[in-house]
């Protein structure tokens, strides 16, 4: 009797070291996420209220999470120029897999005047993005 209930208070320790470390990455961003990690900038473009980009990173055991943020004020020109750049965020990964993938950020709050035009100034990629808008 001792052993079958040694056996199943370790079996369900077992279980449970496995349910919460080799459950797949949440949808959500975890709160340990530590640090920002690099990528690649392979592509980028604007598409309706959404700016797409194509990165590159390593990795491939831990989630990873791209956000666009601003990257100094909106220049004051015709039409306006926001600096704006990815952040890629991920616990440290050991893995070293090469992973492409396609992110999106909706821009609407980039606008820089109530109609017409802004010009997106993506840290990493050599262009201007014309994100036009009625």
């Amino acid at each position: 009797m001792r052993m079958q209930i040694a056996c199943a208070v370790a079996l369900w320790g077992v279980s449970m070291m496995c349910w919460q470390g080799c459950r797949p990455p949440a949808a959500t961003q975890p709160k340990s996420v530590v640090k920002e990690m690099a990528f690649d900038l392979m592509d980028a473009w604007v598409e309706g209220d959404s700016l797409h980009a194509v990165v590159r990173y390593g990795g491939g055991c831990k989630a990873h999470f791209f956000r666009l943020q601003k990257n100094g004020p909106m220049l004051k020109s015709l039409p306006p120029k926001q600096p704006v750049r990815w952040v890629h965020r991920s616990e440290p990964d050991p893995c070293r897999a090469l992973i492409v993938d396609t992110v999106r950020a909706d821009i609407t709050p980039f606008r820089g005047t109530p109609h017409g035009s802004t010009f997106l100034i993506l840290t990493g990629w050599d262009l201007p993005l014309t994100y036009s808008y009625p």
